[in-house]
């Protein structure tokens, strides 16, 4: 054990902390860095994604008009040729 008082008072402020704090500064820094590096590379390819589903949700939209229109002419062509059948 230590013969110095605990609750003594340091005259001189102790700088042996400090080079480990620095390193830790310079651990978060780059840590931060990284991350931000990591979340941009994460936000293009979740773009990229979003404009591929946009694109398919997009032209099955058309489709399904299409189909629409498509049905629409049959049941007339139907009504036309077999008016008794349809309704």
């Amino acid at each position: 054990m230590s013969d110095e008082d605990p609750t003594r008072k340091l005259e001189t402020p102790d700088r042996t902390t400090q080079p480990m704090l620095e390193t830790l500064l310079k651990e978060f820094r780059a840590f931060r860095t990284e991350i931000n590096a990591r979340l941009t590379s994460m936000e293009e390819r979740f773009d990229d994604r979003i404009d591929r589903v946009e694109a398919v949700a997009s032209q099955t939209r058309a489709d399904v008009l299409t189909l629409r229109a498509d049905f629409k002419e049959l049941r007339a062509q139907l009504r036309d040729a077999m008016p008794s059948l349809v309704k």
